[in-house]
């Protein structure tokens, strides 16, 4: 008998193991299920990424055309390093097309932006063949990135 009284309070013990443990992984899980009810994931939160940033990726596609490295020479089109309020059409060495040339354009951030949406509307013939950005983000963007080259 004194055996099965033994056997029982081993059990009857485990048993109460078990039902801690069981609930302290769900009062342990309960914290994460609120934050990840809220809507944040403390532990996949993304860093936040510059708008310079952004741009430099963005302008990855410019960079077949252009450089931004100081001294660099022009390529398809000019170099853009110090493009961000400087005129236009006033890099030398760059052959540029006499609508820009002509044009009194300083590049701030409108005309920048108006340029990058869309080239041939803002500057009938010229040369850049880019059909343009027409993502407004993704402009500013590129022009964060544009004003950063000093």
């Amino acid at each position: 008998m004194k055996m099965y009284l033994s056997l029982f309070a081993l059990l009857a013990l485990a048993g109460c193991g078990e039902k801690a443990e069981v609930s302290k992984s769900t009062e342990a899980s309960k914290p994460m299920a609120a934050s990840t009810e809220a809507g944040v994931n403390t532990a996949e939160a993304a860093p936040t990424v510059a708008p310079e940033e952004r741009g430099r990726k963005l302008f990855n596609e410019c960079a077949v055309c252009h450089s931004v490295r100081a001294g660099d020479p022009h390529r398809v089109g000019p170099n853009l390093h110090g493009i961000a309020g400087a005129k236009a059409a006033a890099a030398d060495g760059f052959a540029y097309s006499k609508s820009l040339k002509e044009s009194s354009i300083v590049w701030d951030d409108a005309s920048l932006n108006a340029f990058i949406e869309s080239p041939q509307t803002l500057v009938r013939g010229n040369r850049m063949a880019y059909v343009g950005q027409r993502d407004e983000a993704k402009r500013a963007d590129i022009i964060a990135y544009l004003k950063s080259l000093k």
